[in-house]
């Protein structure tokens, strides 16, 4: 498990630190202070040895389209290249931090990677290059104090027929050296669903488990008429139908509601990253308030049951105040919340402890 996080020149992140991460640790902060992109680092360092992901992160935030001029260059702070991208973090693995430093280099400049582990492989595999990018982005890692691991990648434009007139096609090309085993990450976007197919595999582990009864469990509280949930396939594509009392047929659970779908999601997500890290943006977005509490008591005995780290941003101070009023009484290391504070043009964070979270639920002060 993490305890600590420190970020320097991501986004709009020119330096922060985040100490005594808890079990479950929540982000507040208004728009634009950075909750979502230290999430994204989180995410990164998860995978530090698939450049690709700095592609891939926007998708997060809906953007679908790149653009060849920039296409690294919107990760770093304000713009600067120049200034390498540094993310660290401790854990309970022992007193040394792992560390990924992301950075750009003119593909000219490119200096071998010597390793038995080395990996090349495009992540799309296209045909005819028309255009490279200048310059590649390039990911060295250390774990735990061992030797660096460094893996790259670089955008190319490509046609995949040989008709001149046929659309060019974007994707990445890069070199990857294998990196030691680290927890893995699952990223749930603020207003994302995942596709039919990728919610009903993870289903289909839980039935393989024998666990598939316990999902109910978790999220019948926002469907007390719900009785049992099954795969049933519509033109071959598997989807995940629920029955439901009074009705006389199964039904999509897509059909049942947000908050229903996003606890299923969270349900699902927990036990596809088992010994990792689930990242959340805006975790109360489809929970009535009103089921909250119930909401974090059940988060937290799924992620110690696959022990797993969970972080969420949230703009909510009932879904702040729900937190805390359930997971105090299991211990400060269950429950972190961090509040981003944009200050001259710089984040600062401010750590509210049980006392200063007390406190501020007791004069319904606004902490969000």
């Amino acid at each position: 498990m993490l305890t600590s996080l420190t970020v320097t020149n991501f986004r709009n992140l020119k330096s922060v630190t985040l100490e005594g991460l808890g079990r479950i640790t929540l982000i507040g902060g208004k728009n634009g202070s950075g909750k979502t992109a230290l999430l994204e680092t989180l995410w990164l360092l998860s995978g530090p040895d698939l450049p690709d992901l700095t592609t891939r992160i926007n998708a997060f935030r809906g953007m679908l389209i790149s653009d060849l001029e920039i296409i690294f260059h919107d990760k770093f702070y304000a713009f600067d290249t120049h200034r390498h991208i540094r993310i660290s973090a401790h854990g309970d693995w022992g007193s040394l931090p792992r560390k990924l430093e992301i950075y750009l280099q003119n593909r000219q400049q490119i200096d071998t990677i010597h390793s038995d582990a080395l990996e090349k492989a495009s992540i799309e595999r296209l045909t005819r290059p028309i255009t490279e990018s200048e310059f590649e982005i390039v990911f060295k890692y250390q774990h735990d104090n061992e030797a660096e691991y460094v893996s790259r990648a670089w955008w190319v434009l490509e046609q995949k027929s040989d008709d001149p007139d046929a659309p060019l096609t974007g994707g990445i090309r890069g070199e990857r050296q294998a990196v030691p085993k680290r927890p893995t990450s699952v990223f749930m976007a603020a207003v994302h669903r995942e596709n039919l197919q990728t919610i009903a595999s993870r289903f289909s582990r839980f039935q393989l488990e024998g666990m598939d009864k316990k999902i109910l469990k978790f999220i019948r509280p926002l469907e007390p008429r719900l009785k049992e949930l099954t795969l049933i396939a519509i033109n071959n594509i598997p989807v995940i139908h629920a029955y439901i009392d009074g009705m006389s047929r199964p039904i999509p659970v897509q059909l049942l509601g947000e908050g229903l779908n996003r606890m299923l999601g969270l349900v699902l997500s927990i036990g596809e990253v088992k010994g990792g890290l689930l990242l959340i943006d805006e975790i109360e977005n489809g929970l009535h308030h009103s089921v909250q509490e119930e909401v974090f008591s059940m988060l937290l005995e799924l992620a110690k049951s696959f022990d797993v780290q969970i972080f969420a941003t949230t703009h909510s101070d009932e879904c702040i105040q729900a937190a805390h009023r359930t997971l105090r009484e299991h211990g400060p290391q269950e429950l972190a919340f961090y509040r981003l504070d944009r200050v001259n043009e710089e984040v600062k964070v401010v750590r509210f402890d049980d006392e200063m979270l007390e406190t501020a639920t007791e004069f319904n002060m606004e902490i969000r």
